[in-house]
């Protein structure tokens, strides 16, 4: 029996890659290259510190790869804070999960981003436990960030069920031990072999509903 839920944030909650998109493109401009869709595809999913030598070496920065991390998640948290692009029913699932369950977010962005996700509005104290991956030494698929969320819940992996959108983060949450909500971007769809760990497929937010983790 479900006795706490957690959710995932970039890919789920928000359609963060634009916004990624946006601020490395703004990055680029400064020093007169255009970031392509190649770029794009280049950087979407790695570690911080895939893209950040990626876009030292793309374009020719002389800055240090710390300078250009916190350049970008600034920008990042200057976009964020004119506008938070949520996916559909995003905010309504939160509140829904919240008002039942005990209710986390183990998310693998920056500290300072999920801050400046969490404190806005319409998601501000919805949350029990609030985890991001700069806390921990291993990212997706490592278990580490959900077993740990579980733990500050006080509740038993088992006894939970995360909701992800990437096979990395269905991976993480079974390893976990924990059931998991799969509900993916068609945009970036995972492999079948580790979108077929799911526990639920689900084809948008929108779809969920309290009776969704009955039987889990």
């Amino acid at each position: 029996m479900i006795e706490a839920i957690i959710f995932d944030m970039d890919g789920l909650l928000i359609d963060s890659e634009p916004v990624w998109d946006e601020a490395r493109s703004l990055m680029a401009a400064g020093v007169g290259v255009s970031w392509n869709n190649d770029d794009h595809k280049a950087v979407m999913g790695v570690s911080t510190h895939e893209w950040v030598s990626y876009m030292i070496k793309r374009l020719s920065l002389s800055m240090p790869a710390k300078e250009v991390e916190e350049t970008i998640i600034s920008t990042m948290r200057d976009l964020y804070s004119k506008f938070i692009p949520y996916f559909p029913g995003a905010v309504e699932v939160v509140a829904l999960a919240n008002a039942h369950y005990p209710t986390g977010l183990a998310s693998g962005s920056p500290k300072s981003l999920i801050d400046t996700v969490t404190s806005d509005i319409s998601l501000q104290g919805k949350f029990d436990v609030i985890l991001s991956g700069d806390q921990f030494s291993e990212g997706k698929p490592s278990p580490e960030i959900y077993l740990a969320a579980a733990k500050g819940l006080g509740i038993e992996p088992s006894k939970c069920v995360c909701l992800e959108d990437s096979g990395n983060g269905i991976l993480a949450g079974k390893n976990a031990g924990m059931k998991v909500i799969a509900v993916p971007d068609p945009r970036f769809m995972p492999s079948e072999e580790k979108l077929g760990r799911a526990d639920v497929i689900l084809t948008s937010l929108t779809d969920f509903s309290l009776e969704t983790i009955e039987g889990l």
